[in-house]
């Protein structure tokens, strides 16, 4: 499919476009590979769910969070494609060790340095798309980053279900993310970004706009990795599904968003196309956590996993490309800025939710989750139509 999406592009640019769908990849594989081995790193480190949550969530979300804003002036020095490769190079790295790793602070650590290259990724990859491919890309990648979610959530329930050890799924991992290394164009060469001043950063934090997007980038970006963190376990522990099936579930989760992401744009176009692809998606995907809080059945979870795939897909592009165009010669700034959210709240969150399910009460947490969602999407219709 990574082949297929890369043959999308033109022919002049499809080497380009293979680098920056494969470091999505990457980053969404690093996003999705701790939800099927949950029970074993719970057994073997001897450590509870709300353990594995700051593992999944906290650490990673914590380095994501403060690697954000360093790509603008690593971008700055030595160009965007660089620092996508240094992105990859940081990722890969903290898969390799979280593989080797005999002690549990030794995942920690591993998390630290997985979110530290996702967090460059998710920065320098977009700013990358949009100038390579303008939106169609940037839905390539989005799509590509659920991809590697999806990929990661189906193959390790798989694996688990077989027996397999954890720690191949890492090492797997590694050889995902160094793969952008394969393709990067030649020369490496990007028209450099000034880093922002902080005369920007503060009149861009007074913009309404701002928060807004920032909102509904929380909603189509970082609930889903909320989600993707304890899916495989709720629909085992709650809806009394087998591991395989669960897998399959969440699998069919974000691989419905890969494909839903591309489209988005071609579903929609001219004035009505945000206030159609980020409002009316974002309540599809509140109606699609509504569903999953109330699943005790596999027809119920399928419903659910149909309209979350959708609901937070179709958001991705035309909000990608509404924070590009904010701030005009600002793209890679400004993205960092909204990505905030998306990175500060799972790591919140996340854990949270473990505490959540081990305590029997997961089910309120997604409604809450819903709850927000549903907010932030009327907040982007309702702030879109007052600037129009």
């Amino acid at each position: 499919m990574l082949v297929i999406y890369a043959c999308a592009m033109p022919v002049h640019d499809r080497g380009r476009g293979l680098c920056v769908i494969l470091l999505g990849f990457g980053v969404g594989w690093g996003a999705g590979n701790i939800g099927p081995v949950v029970g074993p790193l719970t057994e073997q480190f001897g450590v509870s769910l709300g353990a594995v949550g700051l593992l999944s969530g906290t650490v990673y979300f914590a380095a994501v969070l403060v690697a954000t804003p360093l790509v603008v002036p690593l971008a700055a020095r030595v160009g965007v494609v660089r620092a996508a490769a240094a992105a990859a190079v940081v990722m890969a790295a903290g898969h390799v060790v979280f593989a080797l790793s005999p002690v549990f602070a030794g995942l920690l650590a591993a998390r630290v340095v997985v979110g530290a290259g996702a967090g460059l990724a998710l920065v320098a990859g977009p700013v990358l798309a949009r100038e390579l491919g303008g939106v169609r890309l940037l839905g390539l990648l989005g799509g590509a980053i659920t991809l590697g979610i999806a990929t990661a959530l189906g193959l390790g329930s798989v694996l688990q279900d077989a027996g397999v050890d954890w720690r191949v799924g890492f090492a797997v991992s590694a050889a995902i993310c160094a793969s952008p290394l394969l393709t990067l164009p030649s020369p490496l060469a990007a028209r450099p970004q000034p880093p922002p001043g902080r005369a920007f950063v503060t009149g861009a934090l007074r913009t309404g706009a701002l928060w807004r997007l920032l909102a509904l980038f929380v909603a189509a970006n970082g609930v889903p990795l909320i989600v993707s963190a304890w899916l495989v376990t709720y629909l085992t522990n709650v809806a009394h599904l087998r591991p395989a099936a669960a897998g399959g579930l969440a699998f069919l989760l974000f691989a419905l968003t890969t494909l839903v992401r591309p489209l988005g744009p071609h579903l929609a176009a001219g004035r009505r196309a945000f206030t159609g692809l980020a409002g009316g998606g974002s309540l599809i995907a509140a109606a699609g956590l509504t569903a999953l809080a109330a699943s005790r059945s596999l027809a119920v979870s399928i419903v659910a996993v149909v309209l979350m795939g959708a609901g937070f897909a179709l958001p991705y592009a035309v909000m990608v490309d509404a924070a590009g165009r904010l701030f005009p010669g600002r793209a890679a700034a400004t993205l960092a800025l909204v990505q905030t959210g998306p990175n500060l709240v799972p790591m919140l969150v996340i854990p949270l939710i473990g505490s959540a399910l081990a305590s029997g009460h997961a089910s309120w947490a997604f409604v809450l989750l819903a709850a927000f969602v549903a907010l932030s999407g009327i907040a982007s219709i309702t702030g879109h139509r007052s600037s129009a």
